[in-house]
């Protein structure tokens, strides 16, 4: 029975996805204001950036990534696993832009997800949902 409750502890984390970076929320960028907010405001919010950097001209960029990635279940069969197996992806990176006196001048979002191995869509298939089709 012990062994048991192992193999299933062991599964349960293998299937856990894993996240590196920051994930910065639109509700939380609706907090920062352009020509107001400067870069301690944004730091003090969403902690240390990925990447800063300074420009010649004295203005800052920062930089928030992220990426999550859910393995799918059929990745941890042996043999078959590595070559069916496959991940749904989700990344995200933010980018803060401000002036030389550390006022936010812009700020940008983008998003992307997929999916790859053999439950991912094909090229040019329509999206997978969870709502029954109407048919006419």
């Amino acid at each position: 029975m012990k062994r048991m409750h192992a193999v299933i502890v062991l599964c349960s984390a293998m299937a856990a996805c894993v996240s590196a970076g920051i994930d910065v929320k639109p509700e939380q960028l609706s907090n920062f204001k352009r020509g107001f907010s400067t870069l301690e405001d944004v730091v003090a919010v969403l902690g240390s950036p990925t990447v800063q950097t300074t420009l010649r001209d004295g203005s800052t960029v920062l930089i928030y990534s992220f990426i999550t990635s859910r393995p799918h279940p059929e990745s941890f069969i042996p043999l078959i696993g590595p070559l069916f197996g496959g991940a749904d992806t989700r990344s995200s990176t933010v980018v803060f832009e401000f002036d030389e006196n550390g006022i936010l001048m812009n700020e940008r979002r983008t998003t992307s997800s997929g999916a790859s191995g053999l439950n991912a869509p094909l090229p040019g298939a329509p999206p997978e949902t969870d709502e029954p089709r109407q048919t006419k």
